[in-house]
């Protein structure tokens, strides 16, 4: 009887130390996703590792870093009833429990995803149905969770919480915030005990996003009962102080530093307290990007406010204002006291639903070493065809491309606002012909140039009657739509090199533009 031999598997034989590292290598050497902290792989890939054989897991289990990474579900852990009631399911929560055993001291990136796959079945119906069993089922699960995590928010790197409705993120705003002193006794005592501590002095990202751009349109009809006097974030500061208000702020020195490590903050269609966000940051800090994105006009920072928070970032390199932004009122002096200064921000994204006050926000932002330019119309509301007629942003460009505008609010330059400009990125933006020749042509070192569903910019692009008109020297340039006849034309120009093209069918107007032939559409249309 023959015994057939099997090759030896030579990666068996490798040491436990190559091995590890081979183990950290591809669980971590990923890139991590646009706007994320880390990558999908690094979630997923240390189970399928230590299920390989009894020998990985045990190397597995023995690599505390390798399960730095915590994605929670909030579906897995709840479980839907008939009778249109809901329970937890302790399995998941278990799960949760070892991975935060077996990451022993490592540095937690901690994602968690309250987003509903059956509530885009509810646009369009009655909007009392998003509030509904079904969405409170994941506001109720919040506690739950942040009892496990707040154990170890000494360990925080990444903190996200997602969310296509306000309750949940609601919840967990207020489960790291200020609060009133829990009576001693109840169940949440020890919650209120592991609230308190050091804070989060690792934490390096922090990110509230509110999903659904639909919710944008209609943010009076969904939002929850808000508590905003609170102070945001006062636990990760080590601070979950109670009391009114006024003593909350009281109790907090403005000029300390209490997350010195952090990076970026997004905010995305979460309202805050603006004051106490400020009063949380900090003077002086080290944040390098912002996000301030989907606020209802009714819950935006007051232009002080929103100015002390930039001073607060001397050293932000990135800022995105997507239907946010600070409010204007012309009957209100201290909008002239001057401009904020920015000489560090590299990178800006303008998104808008009105452009009444755009050239007067633009004119006290001081940005002269900005290098990126993103402006996008992201109104909802506007039909999606790739010619609409949209928001007319004549007055945006003027002032970009001469640093004039005559709104009563702005500050006029002598000169264009962002000499060093040299990528730009325009997205349903609609004006004149002439008013984007003029734009376009004001930009001597801009290299990379992506025009998605902004047709007239093409056209000032194409027109060369005006032999005189400075022309930019691009290495690139991406537009979608476009027809044959154009791109043949766009190669024919001189000083244009590469000519790309995309399909921009359901394109998300929030969506980067290096993302145009990437994967992240079809993320974008599941929610």
């Amino acid at each position: 009887m023959n015994c057939q031999v099997l090759p030896r598997c030579h990666i068996n034989s490798l040491p436990v130390e190559l091995l590890s590292y081979i183990f950290t290598l591809a669980t971590h050497d990923c890139d991590s996703e646009e706007g994320h902290a880390f990558s999908p792989e690094s979630v997923t890939l240390p189970t399928v590792l230590a299920s390989v054989n009894s020998r990985w897991r045990e190397i597995a289990l023995s690599i505390p870093t390798l399960w730095s990474t915590l994605s929670i579900d909030l579906k897995a852990l709840v479980r839907q009833h008939p009778n249109n009631t809901f329970s937890f399911n302790q399995q998941p929560f278990d799960q949760i429990l070892n991975i935060i055993t077996w990451s022993k001291h490592s540095s937690l990136d901690i994602l968690i995803d309250a987003r509903d796959p059956k509530s885009r079945e509810l646009i369009g119906l009655d909007v009392c149905l998003i509030y509904s069993s079904r969405n409170q089922r994941y506001t109720s699960c919040m506690p739950y969770v942040f009892f496990l995590l707040l154990a170890e928010k000494e360990r925080w790197r990444s903190l996200e919480v997602i969310s296509d409705t306000l309750n949940p993120l609601c919840a967990a705003l207020q489960l790291l915030s200020s609060y009133t002193p829990i009576r001693k006794g109840s169940s949440a005592s020890h919650l209120q005990f592991i609230r308190n501590g050091l804070g989060a002095p690792r934490l390096e990202f922090l990110k509230l996003k509110r999903t659904n751009d639909y919710y944008s349109a209609h943010a009076e009809q969904f939002l929850p009962p808000l508590e905003l006097d609170s102070l945001p974030f006062a636990v990760l500061i080590g601070r979950a102080y109670g009391g009114s208000h006024q003593d909350i702020l009281a109790q907090v020195p403005a000029p300390c530093y209490p997350l010195s490590k952090l990076r970026r903050v997004d905010i995305i269609g979460v309202p805050l307290n603006w004051a106490g966000f400020l009063r949380t940051l900090g003077a002086g800090h080290c944040i390098q990007s912002l996000e301030l994105s989907h606020h209802d006009g009714s819950l935006r920072p007051t232009f002080d406010q929103f100015s002390a928070i930039i001073k607060a970032c001397p050293l932000l390199r990135r800022l995105v204002i997507r239907a946010s932004g600070p409010v204007l009122v012309l009957s209100q002096p201290h909008h002239h006291r001057g401009v904020m200064s920015l000489p560090m921000l590299e990178e800006l994204h303008l998104g808008y639903i009105k452009t009444d006050l755009l050239d007067a926000l633009f004119s006290r932002l001081d940005a002269p070493n900005l290098v990126t330019l993103f402006i996008e119309d992201v109104n909802p509301a506007v039909p999606r065809s790739p010619y609409e007629t949209g928001t007319n942003a004549e007055h945006l460009l003027n002032y970009c491309a001469t640093g004039f505008s005559q709104h009563p609010a702005a500050v006029s330059r002598t000169s264009m606002p962002f000499p060093k400009l040299q990528r730009l990125s325009l997205n349903r933006v609609h004006a004149s012909i002439i008013e984007f020749g003029l734009f376009m042509s004001a930009f001597s070192k801009l290299h990379h140039l992506s025009l998605l569903r902004t047709p007239n910019a093409l056209a000032a692009l194409l027109l060369d009657a005006d032999a005189t008109m400075p022309r930019p020297a691009l290495t690139s340039i991406l537009v979608c739509p476009v027809t044959q006849p154009e791109v043949l034309k766009l190669k024919q120009l001189e000083n244009v090199g590469a000519v790309l093209t995309g399909d921009v069918e359901g394109l998300s107007p929030s969506i980067p533009v290096e993302t145009i032939t990437g994967s992240y559409y079809s993320d974008w249309a599941m929610w």
